[in-house]
């Protein structure tokens, strides 16, 4: 264990969690309206997700209607998640199309591209003035004021060790059997079983340290591999999409570059299904030392 202080109880912890996350939305967010900072998204989509999967990992010793703000942090996560992941399209294709020399062709998908982005920020906008999100911010307000009840609760070290080792079941149900030949489904789920096993990991880390941070790494390699992986599946769709609305408004040579923008990313998502069982035996091998402090 490091030595540094952290609450006494698994509630104290959760309130802790969500309290910092709650905070860290608001600061981001309300950076986010008038064509929103891609950073400041990304920062407000990963607030909403921490928070999602405290209030998964500790719903049972926190107080309120976990459900409802669960459901709420979706659909801001949602929100959030529109913008965002045009971003992350824009900056893959312009990189990619310079890569393969394909940026002048590629222009006419580009702006295709950004006038969806403007739509979603519009969206987004819209949501940040609606009464739904009044009442989440109330809500996230209100955890400030709710009183940690500690009578009773078992000590987060007592509690630690069976959520840490639910989360990484979890993610080896989903994971373990994954081979190349498997569906583009499997890896996403078992993306979200790594994400959730790293979240619970930083939660826990002030008190396993080194062990818990070495999970942590690992756990977010797996995670950004197969978040690689999900985008790439993601973008070609969205590539079918351009070209079922506008193929017969662009060049030959636009759509052309788009066949081979499609091209480039079955390769990619075949290379990272090729990686994937190397990356997450650091999983199992960080998992095996932080068993020892737990």
């Amino acid at each position: 264990m490091s030595g540094a202080t952290h609450p006494a109880t698994t509630g104290e912890l959760a309130m802790q969690v969500m309290r910092l996350q709650a905070a860290l939305f608001a600061e981001h967010v309300a950076q986010t309206q008038d064509g929103g900072d891609q950073e400041q998204v990304h920062d407000a989509r990963v607030a909403t997700r921490r928070m999602r999967a405290a209030l998964r990992l500790f719903s049972d010793v926190l107080s309120g209607d976990v459900e409802e703000l669960q459901a709420e942090l979706g659909w801001m996560g949602s929100q959030l998640g529109a913008v965002r992941d045009l971003d992350v399209q824009l900056t893959r294709v312009r990189s990619t199309a310079e890569a393969l020399e394909l940026l002048e062709p590629l222009s006419p998908y580009c702006e295709w591209l950004e006038a969806r982005r403007k739509q979603a920020q519009t969206a987004f906008e819209a949501a940040l003035h609606s009464e739904r999100y009044v009442h989440l911010t109330e809500a996230l307000r209100a955890l400030t004021e709710v009183a940690v009840q500690t009578e009773g609760q078992p000590s987060v070290e007592q509690d630690a060790p069976q959520r840490l080792k639910r989360a990484h079941r979890k993610l080896r149900k989903r994971a373990d059997g994954l081979s190349v030949s498997s569906p583009a489904q499997a890896f996403h789920r078992a993306r979200i079983g790594a994400k959730r096993l790293r979240y619970a990991a930083e939660f826990f880390e002030p008190i396993y340290g080194k062990p818990a941070r070495r999970l942590i790494e690992a756990a977010t390699a797996v995670q950004d591999l197969l978040g690689d992986h999900q985008d790439s599946i993601v973008h070609t769709q969205r590539i079918h999409d351009a070209v079922a609305e506008r193929a017969a408004d662009w060049s030959p040579a636009a759509n052309l570059a788009l066949g081979q923008l499609l091209q480039w990313e079955a390769n990619h998502a075949e290379d990272l299904r090729a990686e994937f069982k190397a990356t997450y035996r650091d999983v199992t091998s960080a998992w095996k030392h932080l068993q020892k402090a737990l």
